[in-house]
């Protein structure tokens, strides 16, 4: 046997007094913590908690007396039921909070609940500046992030701009020989010249991106140390957008082709404007700006439509383009679900970032809120550049011989670190919102647990039994080991595995077991709490609905009462059946797993015949995948369940 841990100097004040963790044997009898208690009757040893019975782990308290504690462990450590034993020591959250007054306000980093929120429904922004808090790539560069907007205030004391010193300001001379006069500032695409508009919007958005960080001034931005360079750009006129964006190429180009001795070292663009309901195929100059600007490795980030539209199906300018180099935003609230009036899209739309009730900085000096998909964009354009503060030379080395591949592979980091929403999932492209703490893990290739779900659910007749899988994933590097928890515990819910190893990249895919044999009619609901060695949580809801009718067991009621035609179909069915008396009635769709799809009528019906169509879509308007679904047909006298087999085109 082995002692983990000895007491030293850089320990001392972080032992919690009196308590050893062990963990015994694999093959140490049952009654082994008994059997400790007599052994070491002399110090008082007894167990406190099971900490893991597939690892045989405990929690044992202690009576020190006059011997050393590096005693004590060699004593325990020595027991033929012991293989590891150590002190418990108090750990400290890693996290990194600003000075800046009003950080208490952006619960978009550290949600407490602040505007009746709900605790934890943040990006997880101390955690992450733990890690890097922005400035400069491993290699020396300057990060730049171009905000394309109405204007902004320049000279704001919590924002710091980016300067082209090689351009005398106002002369009237193009200095620099880049094609732009006078772009000391930055470029107004509005009037072509360099003097740059100062704006509310565009200000509030760079705020949120790049604020300067713990100064002891307002705020602090998602990247707490980039330089932002403003480009002033109408949001009626689309020339002065592609100018704009000319603009930002050119400056990252001559970058890139002196070796940093011009331009600017930008990695991301910000768009918070667009055209509602715009059809992208009549924007094929604009929409292929942003796969020029992916060919030198820059990220643009779009804000999407702030109304509840299906960006899929009515479109949208810039979030309906298909460039892989545009990153596609919709705003989550500080509840984490999407705020009501933002755009979606399950190919359309990538993430989700905070947009609701954000403060930031406004003009002279001043802060404000603002909430929209123009707050949540910056959001992602800020944590864009924090990742190229974060990563190691090897991978700056890389983009710069590769930039268009491995910006992809930054976007895709970005997207697959995210914290899953069940109001996000099916809606957008990857299912959840900005977590920039995991941004940054996956993309510095250490460990980062991830789920490809927000929430579980089940429907279960009285004494069933039911199976669901989901994922579970390293998306990071290195190795992870993990523990899920069910809490609380539950008598209807097992797991399998309850805990593991998982490697750079490798997926388990964890079963549940649901059992509700003798449970009473109603909804339960529990998390599972999936816990690596690092502190790191995922909380992943799961919803029991235990009722009296569960469809997929057994067809029930007259075939004459409910025809359906065609059936197999392909995009549209048609129900049909007749009503006696006037009666209330519910006509509901259900997948293979008992879950409601979408409800086709419910309400009040006169009697006859009746005939209703399903187009095959779910309640938020998504087709349903090709398979076996459900259809029941109640009214307040009777129940027909009819079973439906869409097909693929």
């Amino acid at each position: 046997p082995l002692f983990a841990q000895q007491e030293s100097g850089s320990l001392q004040g972080a032992v919690r007094p009196g308590e050893l963790i062990l963990m015994l044997t694999p093959d140490s009898p049952i009654n082994a913590a008994g059997s400790l208690v007599l052994d070491f009757e002399k110090i008082g040893l007894m167990p406190v908690k099971e900490l893991s019975r597939r690892m045989n782990i405990w929690l044992y308290s202690y009576e020190p007396d006059s011997r050393s504690n590096n005693r004590i462990l060699k004593q325990i450590s020595s027991h033929p039921f012991v293989a590891l034993v150590q002190f418990n020591h108090y750990i400290s959250h890693r996290s990194l909070f600003p000075d800046d007054p009003h950080f208490d306000d952006q619960w978009a980093f550290e949600n407490i609940g602040q505007f009746s929120g709900t605790i934890g429904a943040d990006i997880d922004g101390p955690e992450a500046w733990e890690i890097t808090t922005g400035g400069m790539t491993a290699l020396g560069d300057t990060i730049v992030i171009a905000i394309i907007d109405l204007g902004c205030d320049i000279v704001h004391e919590d924002l710091d701009f980016w300067k082209n010193y090689e351009e005398i300001p106002a002369n009237g001379i193009d200095d620099d020989e880049n094609g732009y006069i006078d772009d000391f500032d930055g470029w107004n695409a509005i009037f072509h010249n360099g003097t740059v508009p100062a704006h509310d919007h565009g200000t509030h958005v760079a705020g949120i991106a790049g604020a300067t960080g713990n100064n002891g001034i307002g705020i602090c931005g998602v990247n707490w140390d980039v330089k932002i360079l403003p480009v002033a750009s109408p949001t009626g006129i689309e020339s002065s957008i592609v100018e704009a964006y000319g603009y930002v190429y050119e400056v990252r180009s001559r970058y890139d082709e002196t070796n940093g001795q011009h331009g600017a070292f930008v990695v991301a663009t910000n768009a918070s404007f667009g055209v509602d309901l715009g059809d992208p195929d009549d924007y094929p100059i604009w929409g292929s700006m942003y796969d020029s600007l992916g060919q030198i490795g820059i990220l643009s980030t779009g804000a999407t439509a702030n109304a509840n539209w299906n960006i899929d199906v009515l479109g949208d300018v810039p979030t309906g383009f298909d460039s892989e180099w545009l990153i596609t935003v919709t705003n989550t609230n500080n509840l984490d679900m999407k705020f009501m009036q933002a755009g979606y899209g399950l190919t359309t739309i990538d993430l989700g970032a905070p947009g609701y009730v954000i403060k930031s900085t406004t003009l002279n000096n001043s802060y404000g809120y603002r909430t929209g998909t123009s707050m949540s964009t910056p959001f992602i354009t800020g944590a864009i550049a924090l990742m190229f503060a974060a990563v190691d030379e090897s991978f700056i080395t890389e983009y710069k011989n590769n930039p268009s591949e491995v910006a992809l592979q930054i976007k895709q980091d970005l997207l697959q670190s995210v914290d899953m929403l069940a109001s996000l999932e099916g809606k957008t492209v990857s299912g959840g919102r900005l977590n920039l703490h995991k941004a940054l893990l996956t993309i510095s290739n250490m460990p980062v647990l991830s789920v490809n779900t927000a929430l579980i659910s089940n429907k279960l007749n009285i004494n069933d039994t039911d199976t669901i899988t989901f994922r579970l994933k390293n998306i990071g590097g290195g190795q992870s080991n993990y523990t899920i928890v069910i809490d609380p515990q539950v008598s209807w819910l097992s797991v399998e595995p309850a805990s593991g190893t998982l490697s750079g990249d490798e997926t388990d895919f964890i079963q549940l077991y649901f059992d509700t044999d003798g449970m009473s009619y109603g909804t339960y609901q529990v998390d599972l709490v999936i816990q690596d060695e690092h502190n790191n949580e995922i909380k992943l809801a799961v919803h029991l609905n235990v009722t009296q009718f569960i469809v997929g067991i057994d067809e029930i009621g007259d075939k004459n009462d409910l025809k359906i035609w065609p059936n197999p179909f392909f995009n549209e069915t048609f129900f049909e059946f007749s009503i006696v008396e006037n009666t209330n009635i519910d006509l509901s769709i259900f997948d293979s797993k008992g879950r409601i799809v979408k409800t086709l009528k419910s309400g009040s019906m006169d009697a006859g015949i009746h005939k209703i169509k399903w187009d095959g879509t779910t309640t938020n308007g998504n087709n349903v995948p090709p398979g076996i679904y459900w259809c029941l047909l109640k009214t307040d006298s009777s129940k027909v369940v009819r079973k439906i087999l869409r097909m693929k085109n």
